[in-house]
């Protein structure tokens, strides 16, 4: 199944791509984790009785002249097979004008066979909606607000 959500940062292109490579720090205050390109990160995802801990694993950025892509893994920890594993791509791209983009396209597959699939039509695939539009949120006011979430 395929999610996607983006959001806007008002600040040039080199100064988020710069921050997002940067953030580890401020990561891992805002998600109470230790967090390092190429180690995995815990973060809260959902909320309320559906909130879920989940392991996000970040590979090497792929660095272009007006983007830059940041491919992830999250997956839940604890009871990983009552939960999507999800393959994703994490874009900064220069809108113009002092304008980036944040964006976080992703695939997965729902566990549990044809049940999964058919629960994941029903009310999962908000759920994993619901958690990509929260972590690209978190993300774009880290990086539109750098100097406050340090």
């Amino acid at each position: 199944m395929f999610v996607q959500y983006y959001g806007m940062v008002e600040r040039p292109f080199a100064e988020v791509e710069a921050e997002l490579l940067s953030i580890g720090d401020t990561l891992t205050a805002s998600a109470d984790s230790a967090y390092r390109l190429g180690e995995g990160l815990l973060i809260k995802i959902g909320g309320g009785a559906v909130a879920k801990t989940v392991l996000l694993d970040l590979r090497t950025p792929v660095r272009g002249a007006s983007s830059t892509i940041l491919p992830l893994e999250w997956w839940a920890t604890g009871t990983p097979a009552l939960f999507p594993k999800m393959e994703a791509e994490l874009t900064v791209a220069d809108m113009g004008n002092s304008l980036t983009q944040v964006q976080l396209q992703g695939n997965y597959q729902p566990p549990l066979g044809s049940v999964g699939r058919i629960l994941d039509r029903a009310v999962l695939h908000r759920f994993a909606e619901a958690s990509v539009k929260d972590f690209v949120d978190r993300v774009v006011t880290i990086l539109s607000h750098p100097d406050q979430t340090r």
